[in-house]
């Protein structure tokens, strides 16, 4: 009978479905509800909205607002204001955090210097081309080539551990076989993005490390990363698994 009831408690498969579905959910529900925030300009105390006005601009449920708002006032992206009515009671109104707006104003401000950056650079280095279909078509053949699969992958690991070998690569990435991994990074050093060299010792071992050309690639491609971890990754999913978890009835 105990151990009926045991198995009763123990969470199934389509348990651990159901929270990532939920956790993917959550995290949807943070993206929607700060899009509808900026554009909407709900920047400071002044323009703050309570949860019903919040949930008929989103269209989200204002169940789900209200715990969007929870999360979010936790990752410091949202920030409430109390006001007292005329009848004496309490109103909550929301708004996105300070910080948050900062951060998203010198977000637009990096990419529109950057477009200038490129324009500039363009017309006066680069050859003509015969039309805008031309230069996007090369643009893509030029990414298709140094971002192919796994290449991204092993540029990210690189940046972050500087040097690595060739099982510490293989063990990273996971899911890649030993021989696709050694075409990968032998085409990645003809790219001149990586370096391969042997170290004397016993027994020899080889170490990989990313060239000048593959250190600036990453520089310059780490604040696109920093942007989609602004914009989507505010909400961690180790967190929205837990409140999946403790939601769940």
């Amino acid at each position: 009978m105990r151990f009926r009831s045991l198995r009763k408690r123990l969470p199934t498969v389509s348990d651990f479905g159901d929270r990532h579905r939920q956790s993917v959910r959550i995290a949807d529900d943070l993206r929607l509800l700060l899009d509808t925030m900026v554009a909407n300009a709900v920047v400071d105390g002044d323009a703050a909205r309570d949860r019903k006005e919040l949930s008929a601009l989103s269209g989200l449920p204002e169940a789900r607002v209200t715990t969007t708002l929870r999360l979010g006032e936790e990752s410091g992206v949202f920030e409430c204001r109390v006001r007292t009515r005329s009848d004496g009671d309490d109103e909550v109104r929301w708004h996105l955090a300070p910080r948050f707006v900062e951060l998203d104003r010198r977000f637009a401000e990096f990419a529109d210097a950057c477009s200038m950056f490129s324009r500039a650079l363009t017309k006066a280095w680069a050859r003509p081309m015969p039309g805008p279909g031309t230069n996007v078509e090369f643009n893509l053949r030029i990414a298709k080539t140094v971002f192919a699969k796994w290449s991204l992958e092993i540029v990210a690991l690189l940046y972050a551990q500087r040097t690595a070998g060739f099982q510490e690569i293989h063990k990273a990435l996971g899911g890649i076989s030993s021989h696709i991994l050694s075409v990968k990074l032998e085409r990645m050093r003809e790219l001149g993005l990586i370096r391969r060299e042997v170290l004397s010792t016993r027994p020899p071992r080889v170490q990989y490390s990313l060239t000048g050309k593959g250190l600036q690639v990453a520089k310059l491609g780490e604040p696109v990363f920093l942007f989609l971890r602004f914009k989507e990754g505010l909400l961690l999913p180790e967190r929205a698994a837990r409140v999946a978890e403790i939601e769940a009835p």
